[in-house]
């Protein structure tokens, strides 16, 4: 008896805490990544045959590099606070396709986390004989 009293207790207190639970869903990536964003560090992995070979991490100071994603697929790129380029975008999935004039650029792995939005751009460079795989990861913060 006590036991099942037990249980429906233990039941009446679970489904009350599931009532007052939040279910507010979260935004779509084309949502979250709309405002200006500081860019905080750069990383640079240079790789052959997928086996990472060395790797740069740059940091960047206040205001030096900003990118400001429009609603309708703008980017306003700020360098020390003046506008340097503007770019078109379209996103499908996590992938933001970055227009430049004739020339288009994939940055992958698009994803936000709270205030920080990060991605990755990829390429190949030749040093003397050996071809590196580059991937270069932006790490940035909301400002706005």
């Amino acid at each position: 008896m006590k036991r099942t009293r037990f249980i429906a207790c233990l039941f009446v207190v679970v489904l009350i805490s599931l009532t007052f639970t939040s279910c507010e869903k979260e935004k779509p990536l084309s949502e979250l990544i709309i405002g200006k964003w500081e860019v905080q560090s750069e990383r640079q992995i240079f790789s052959v045959s997928n086996d990472p070979k060395f790797e740069y991490l740059f940091y960047y100071e206040a205001n030096e590099l900003e990118f400001e994603f429009t609603i309708g697929g703008g980017i306003i790129i700020y360098q020390n606070e003046q506008v340097y380029s503007t770019l078109t975008f379209t996103l499908n999935g996590n992938t933001l396709t970055v227009k430049s004039g004739d020339s288009n650029t994939e940055w992958k792995n698009v994803s936000v986390n709270g205030n920080t939005l990060s991605w990755s751009e990829f390429s190949t460079v030749t040093y003397e004989t050996t071809t590196y795989n580059v991937e270069v990861v932006f790490t940035t913060e909301k400002t706005n």
